[in-house]
C-alpha cells in the first residue's frame, strides 16, 4: 500500500521542514549568544518558543491529515 500524500499535507511537510530550519537556527543563536553574555537571557527567547509552538501544530495537522488518509486502509 502506497501512502497517499495529499496537496495540503505536501504543503504541510514543506512548512515543516521550513521551521525546523528556523528553529535550528534559533537554537544555535541562542547558543552563541549563551557564549558571549552567560548571564543575560537570550533576547529571542520568546521567538523560539512561539517556533516551538508552531512547528507542533504543524505536527498535530500533518498528523490528523495523514491518519485520515492513510489509517483507514491500513485497518482494512
Amino acid at each position: 500500500m502506497a501512502e497517499l500524500i495529499t496537496k495540503e499535507m505536501h504543503e504541510i511537510k514543506v512548512m515543516i521542514a521550513l521551521t525546523c530550519a528556523k528553529r535550528e537556527t534559533l537554537k544555535n543563536d541562542m547558543q552563541t549568544w549563551s557564549d558571549k553574555f552567560p548571564t543575560k537571557k537570550f533576547e529571542r527567547l520568546n521567538e523560539l518558543i512561539i517556533t516551538d509552538s508552531v512547528l507542533s501544530k504543524l505536527d498535530s495537522n500533518y498528523k490528523r491529515l495523514w491518519d485520515f488518509n492513510n489509517a483507514k486502509e491500513r485497518s482494512e
